[in-house]
């Protein structure tokens, strides 16, 4: 070999020698999904039979791990409360912050179905969600009023419609929310329709149906609530309106009562972020007894942050007034909420185990 051979021969690089090209398997890891959500706040309230109060708050605190593989999905959400919750006077270490579950459930999705089993979240309050958005202004009217929870113990089941037109879902749940384990042997059914009727013109266009049905508490009091509504869902405006006839309200499994509330946000020159919503409750059809919420708020967005002004009223009516003390009144609110979401894939190459 001449030496111009050797000196050429020595110089070539060779290729890198992959896991594949060695004969390892592939090991192909979960896509990951974390989750966090923090909202503090500033209130400052005027109540028309107490004395004025303020105080900073932190209303939530979300922190949570989703993953995905090949249709197998779970989620663990972890959110922070007070201790004192329920209107106890101490908690753990006083009136910490203390964290517990928000959700806890896997699943799998198949084509257009998908299945999930543990803490999930029921069907109707996240899917206003969706239209209102601004979480950190005050939760759906369900929750705020107390009719229905966000997460539950149980099992849901839904399908999506071909062409865009929707999806159908079914809960059953413990019925007693995430924050109670079951109080009696029955269980709730919530079935929910959603439907876009025109998904290639008007795509934010949806109405919804939803029919609760089930019990709660020791006592195994009715908690039945029928309605639906019309919302727009888009990036830049979201808007609704919905009505709900309700039975079994405070432990009362015979009173029944109405829900209506109308809703609308939207974002102007990117940043500028307004919304208003007014929430009313019949507590008891056969006599005045309401409640009605009114809130205003403008607000500054950028990316993950969104930040407002939000000024609230109460107004009670009939036997509310005497039922509710301190309830009705003014509140001015300055709220902070960081809310970061994102798909992580993960890969990695070497030998399995």
């Amino acid at each position: 070999m001449t030496p111009l051979l050797l000196l050429s021969f020595l110089a070539q690089t060779p290729e890198p020698v992959t896991a594949v090209d060695a004969g390892v398997p592939s090991i192909e890891l979960p896509t990951l999904i974390p989750v966090i959500d923090a909202i503090g706040a500033f209130e400052a309230r005027s109540p028309t039979d107490s004395a004025a109060w303020n105080a900073f708050e932190v209303p939530r605190v979300h922190l949570g791990l989703g993953a995905e593989w090949h249709g197998v999905e779970a989620k663990v959400l972890v959110e922070g409360v007070y201790a004192t919750q329920g209107g106890a006077l101490t908690g753990v270490a006083g009136d910490s912050l203390v964290a517990r579950l928000r959700e806890a459930w896997a699943g799998y999705r198949w084509n257009f179905l998908e299945a999930r089993l543990g803490l999930v979240p029921t069907l109707m309050i996240p899917e206003q969600e969706k239209a209102w958005r601004f979480r950190s202004l005050a939760p759906d009217a369900l929750e705020a009023f107390g009719l229905a929870s966000p997460a539950d113990f149980g099992a849901t089941l839904s399908a999506t419609l071909p062409r865009g037109y929707g999806l159908v879902a079914v809960a059953v749940t413990n019925g007693e929310g995430y924050a109670s384990r079951e109080l009696n042997p029955n269980k709730n059914v919530e079935v929910l329709a959603v439907v876009h009727p025109l998904p290639t013109l008007v795509e934010p266009l949806a109405v919804h149906g939803v029919a609760m049905v089930g019990s709660q508490g020791l006592p195994a009091a009715t908690t039945n609530r029928f309605g639906g509504g019309v919302v727009w869902v888009g990036d830049a405006l979201g808007a609704g309106v919905d009505a709900y006839a309700v039975q079994g309200l405070l432990s009362d499994g015979g009173r029944k009562g109405t829900m209506v509330q109308a809703f609308a946000r939207g974002t102007l020159f990117e940043h500028l972020l307004l919304a208003g919503r007014v929430a009313w409750l019949s507590r008891d059809s056969t006599r005045d007894d309401t409640q009605l919420d009114v809130l205003g708020a403008v607000g500054f967005g950028l990316g993950p942050l969104e930040s407002f002004v939000a000024v609230g009223h109460t107004f009670l009516s009939g036997a509310a007034k005497g039922a509710l003390p301190g309830v009705e009144g003014t509140d001015v609110r300055v709220v902070a909420r960081f809310k970061w979401s994102a798909v992580v894939p993960l890969s990695m190459h070497g030998s399995v185990p």
